[in-house]
């Protein structure tokens, strides 16, 4: 067999893997809706902790003041 023959189904053999890895993890992921209470707890537990870490790094760089904070714009 030809050399390039090989490196092109090794590459496609790669490739497929890691549409295969994300596939799977994208599947582990609970399905989110928006009517059930669960959800829309978890919805919201991931913006308190999505805002307390936009906080945390304001204050780590020094953008304590809310008015120099450009993030929010």
């Amino acid at each position: 067999m030809d050399g390039s023959i090989l490196q092109v189904g090794l590459l496609a053999l790669v490739g497929a893997m890691i549409m295969t890895i994300y596939e799977m993890r994208a599947a582990l992921r609970p399905v989110a809706c928006s009517e059930c209470s669960h959800c829309r707890a978890r919805a919201e537990s991931e913006a308190r902790e999505q805002e307390r870490l936009s906080n945390e790094y304001a204050r780590r760089i020094g953008l304590d003041d809310e008015d120099n904070d450009r993030r929010r714009t």
